[in-house]
């Protein structure tokens, strides 16, 4: 009989092990780590060639990082997300929550 062994993590799920392992208070202070390390890696993407995507993309990445850098009012998303993932988990014809 074979036994099946369980394959090694990936490198992302390693990552995101990693991540996940942080206290969240301490995740933008990581993302900006992450960001300066990747900026002295030499750039092996293609250019954009595209400018009108490229001012939409740098539009969007602004407006998320401007989401990241919101800690007051946190706790008042918190409290929010959980409301709404109690509140649609009550109303599910399934047995299983779908927000654990």
């Amino acid at each position: 009989m074979t036994e099946s062994a369980t394959p090694p993590p990936t490198s992302l799920e390693l990552l995101l092990y990693e991540i996940e392992a942080t206290p969240r208070e301490h995740w933008a202070d990581l993302l900006a780590t992450l960001r300066q390390f990747r900026q002295t890696l030499p750039s092996t993407a293609p250019l954009v060639m595209d400018e009108a995507q490229a001012r939409k993309n740098q539009a969007a990445i602004a407006l998320l990082n401007s989401w990241l850098e919101d800690h007051e009012e946190a706790a008042e998303h918190q409290k929010a997300w959980e409301f709404l993932s109690t509140a649609i988990d009550e109303d599910r014809l399934s047995d299983r929550p779908l927000f654990s």
